[in-house]
């Protein structure tokens, strides 16, 4: 009798301090953005360290997820700091996947995170039944690159100087992966020529040690469709 009045209670207070609602989680996949590199601008004097990116050009994927910045213990699940991969989305939530997240034992299971379109500060942890339990915290919407969808990237990187000669690393990339079989190194003597190329991409070196370079691009990869 009592553990079964203690139970009602807990339920009461619960109805009370969390928002409910009937939502139908969407798996529709996450929304996706294709965003053109080219870097850096043309004919501008910039200055790269050893291993930094000196050239790049291609297509980047970029997909929505979502950043929890701070643990929140809620009165029936913990939504723990981390980055969670976006589900779907429908006309006025997002949905993000819900792994990490605990429940208490009187919570329901749970099959998904819900950010509203307009909700800045409350998350909501979406049961099996459709049921929201929601609350105060603090995250953001990020872009992070998709590893799943069709990116490519060229990029020429800085390895440092030996006497006259500097060292050149090429990377390719398709889908945030490196493709070994198209990378290479690539040495030149600046006492022969203050230019330098690869695969069309031309650069002129202005100055050039064992820690930085700085350059101007002449000109970038050529477009492909890769």
């Amino acid at each position: 009798m009592l553990a079964s009045t203690k139970r009602s209670l807990i339920i009461s207070l619960l109805t009370l301090s969390l928002f409910s609602g009937c939502t139908s989680v969407q798996y529709n996949g996450a929304k996706t953005e294709m965003q053109k590199v080219s870097y850096p601008p043309i004919d501008k004097t910039v200055t790269a360290y050893v291993g930094d990116h000196m050239v790049e050009k291609g297509v980047i994927s970029q997909i929505e997820v979502l950043r929890v910045l701070q643990p929140i213990d809620g009165a029936m699940y913990n939504i723990p700091a981390k980055t969670y991969a976006q589900l779907g989305f429908d006309s006025s939530q997002d949905f993000y996947e819900a792994s990490g997240v605990t429940k208490n034992l009187l919570a329901d299971p749970f099959n998904a995170l819900s950010v509203n379109h307009n909700q800045n500060d409350q998350i909501c942890v979406v049961t099996v039944f459709g049921v929201e339990s929601c609350y105060a915290g603090q995250f953001e919407r990020q872009e992070a690159i998709s590893e799943t969808s069709n990116s490519f990237q060229q990029t020429l990187i800085y390895s440092g100087r030996v006497g006259d000669k500097i060292n050149i690393g090429y990377r390719e990339f398709s889908s945030n992966l490196a493709r070994p079989a198209f990378n290479n190194e690539v040495e030149y003597d600046l006492s022969e020529s203050s230019t330098i190329g690869y695969k069309g991409a031309l650069v002129e070196v202005i100055e050039a040690n064992n820690n930085s370079i700085k350059y101007r691009l002449l000109r970038n990869f050529p477009d492909t469709n890769e």
